[in-house]
Order: structure tokens, then C-alpha cells, then sequence
């Protein structure tokens, strides 16, 4: 199994949880992190993604970003 997909799946059970107004989108062979408005933060690509680097990523948009995207 690939890390993109233990990352996936961690998500859909409520393990990771990203800041308030994100969400991760499983799409062909690139998970999307993505903004409550649907405007996409990153894209990770199909040879896995860390969850700790996912929710970096979260979170520094968040930081930045965070009034807009709850």
C-alpha cells in the first residue's frame, strides 16, 4: 500500500485532522488539498505524501489565509 493511500485513508477516518475550512480530495493519481471555497492549496503527488507534511502545508496556508477559507 502506498503512503498516498495509508494518507487517505488516515483522513477519511478522522485521524488527521486539517485546519478548520480544509479538506483532502482523492482525484486519478494526486490527493488535493483544498479550501472550504474549493480553491486548491497543494497537490501531492501519487508516490505518497507524510501526514506530517500535509498538515504543514495546512497549517501555513491557514496562517496566511485562514479568515478566507473557513
Amino acid at each position: 500500500m502506498t503512503s498516498k493511500i495509508r494518507v487517505w485513508g488516515t483522513y477519511r477516518v478522522g485521524e488527521i485532522t486539517l485546519p478548520p475550512g480544509y479538506g483532502l480530495e482523492h482525484e486519478a493519481d494526486v490527493l488535493l488539498l483544498r479550501r472550504n471555497d474549493g480553491s486548491t492549496v497543494a497537490a501531492f503527488s501519487a508516490r505518497g505524501v507524510a501526514p506530517s507534511e500535509l498538515l504543514r502545508t495546512a497549517e501555513d496556508d491557514h496562517r496566511v489565509n485562514g479568515k478566507n477559507s473557513a
